[in-house]
């Protein structure tokens, strides 16, 4: 007792501190007959539990039974924002409709946070009647904001999506080459006999630079972000993860300091903490929205991509009836 006494230590106030740690980080200690001292063990142990960045947003769209009562090979979660409904469109359209795959159970859920116009969110709420795909949370949806957006989409997946063999988050500008990338996890699964852990598959970054201009939107200062280059992490446009990493992730977050930078925060801080290896997937990708459409028409290179970065929602179509095509043996890549 004598350390206890040192300290300075109000008894009334230990045990009301106790009391509120025990509702936050849910414990069951019993505070009865304990000393001075076991009270103040407790209490520095539940310190420790005690969220940081807790994500106590609410749903306001919450499509529940999209997973539910049923296998799900791969759920594609993609950060969207309430004013791109075209973007959704084209997607549900194209690479992100269910039926591309009848033999195989893959779903697809749109991410973001809450629209000030309250047309929008009118708008998004008859979307959301017609599609049931549309995840929504009231933290207003802007740049700094897209972390909360990627801890939903872990949040929600660990609450109802659990159970997916792969999940692919991926953006709203982002075109899938939806058949190769199912090639790439049927073999994967097949290679892991069907027990996918473990798994985080991206575009890998080395070294990236810290971008120190202060007339950049990725600007972080030496106060924010003290070294010149960031630990590895994958570019946020796409990467695929078994839903164990998911999971972890989002159990981590919890006990992690908010980070806007979003795709850094999870694929390198969380991705750190739970102790996944990034697996390497670069060749797939082609970044360059004005080279897009050459690259996915380009003869046999197309082929072998997976993830292009596109603005003209027109060149989707294109590509997407070249992919078609192709698979009817149909093909006719032009520019």
């Amino acid at each position: 007792m004598e350390g206890i006494e040192m300290l300075n230590i109000n008894e009334t106030q230990l045990r009301l501190e106790f009391e509120q740690l025990k509702l936050t980080v849910n414990a069951t200690y019993n505070g009865e007959n304990k000393t001075l001292e076991e009270i103040y063990r407790y209490v520095q142990a539940m310190r420790k539990e005690v969220p940081v960045n807790p994500h106590n947003f609410n749903y306001i769209i919450n499509p529940k039974s999209v997973c539910a009562n049923q296998e799900v090979f791969l759920l594609s979660y993609i950060h969207s924002a309430p004013e791109h409904h075209k973007r959704r469109t084209a997607i549900r359209e194209t690479w992100g409709n269910p039926k591309n795959f009848p033999d195989l159970n893959f779903k697809l859920v749109f991410l973001m946070g809450k629209s000030k116009d309250p047309v929008m969110q009118a708008a998004l709420q008859l979307e959301s009647d017609i599609y049931s795909d549309i995840v929504q949370e009231d933290f207003i949806d802007s740049y700094r904001n897209l972390t909360y957006k990627a801890i939903m989409g872990l949040k929600w997946i660990s609450h109802y999506c659990p159970h997916a063999t792969f999940i692919l988050k991926t953006d709203d500008d982002i075109f899938v080459n939806i058949f190769n990338l199912m090639n790439h996890l049927k073999s994967y699964w097949q290679f892991q006999k069907g027990n996918v852990k473990q798994l985080l598959m991206c575009l890998v970054w080395y070294r990236m630079k810290v971008m120190r201009d202060p007339k950049s939107k990725w600007y972080l200062s030496k106060a924010e972000f003290k070294d010149d280059f960031f630990p590895t992490y994958c570019s946020g446009s796409a990467y695929i993860m078994s839903t164990d990493v998911v999971i972890d992730m989002y159990n981590v977050s919890l006990k992690t300091a908010f980070f806007w930078v979003d795709d850094f925060y999870i694929t390198g801080l969380l991705a750190h903490k739970v102790g996944v290896v990034h697996k390497k997937f670069n060749s797939v990708y082609t970044l360059g929205p004005s080279t897009f459409l050459q690259k996915f028409t380009e003869q046999n290179k197309w082929r072998t991509l997976v993830f292009g970065h596109v603005h003209n929602l027109n060149q989707i179509t294109q590509v997407w009836n070249n992919i078609r095509a192709d698979r009817s043996g149909n093909s006719t890549l032009s520019l």
